[in-house]
This record gives structure tokens, sequence and C-alpha cells, in this order.
């Protein structure tokens, strides 16, 4: 158990899911990776693109686990989405990062 705790933590750092997206002559690697701090109220979404050259570009959004929860204490799955969204976005463009 150690030793897979080490392997997660030093080796996949907190990434929780890998996508191939194909699409025409695009060929993109996706890596979705989140982490919280201990004792703290916010929640960190990186979102990692590498393409066909092998180039990668990264966005990221920290917010608190307050602004996806209704009053009810349910999750508001259309706040997450649209937040994922802008960060694919972001990041599918075409044009260059400065």
């Amino acid at each position: 158990m150690g030793i897979l705790t080490l392997y997660t933590t030093f080796k996949e750092k907190g990434v929780f899911v890998v996508a191939k997206e194909k699409s025409g002559n695009i060929n993109r690697v996706w890596e979705a990776r989140s982490y919280v701090k201990k004792h703290d109220d916010k929640y960190n979404l990186v979102l990692v693109m590498r393409d066909s050259s092998g180039k990668s570009r990264e966005a990221s959004i920290t917010k608190s686990f307050a602004n996806f929860i209704d009053t009810n204490g349910t999750i508001v799955q259309n706040l997450v989405v649209n937040d994922i969204t802008k960060l694919y976005n972001s990041l599918s463009s075409e044009k260059k990062e400065k």
C-alpha cells in the first residue's frame, strides 16, 4: 500500500482522468488533476492539453467548494460543467499564448 501511495503522490501528481481526443487531424491528450490543501476550502482543478507535436498547455481554476454547492448541500452540476467548459475552451482554441 505504501508503494501505491508513493506512486500516486509523486508520479501521477493527482491526475484523476486521462482522455484522448481524435477529431480529423487533431490528436490531443487531456489530463485533469485536482488537489485541496489541508484545512482549506479552495478546490484546485488543473487541465493539461498535449497536442500531437508534444507541446502542452495548462489552465487551472481555484474556487471555494461553496461556489458549487446550493443551500441544501447538493452539488450544482451546471456550475461545475460551466467552469470545466471554460477551461477546455481556453486550451482548445488555436490562438497562441504569449
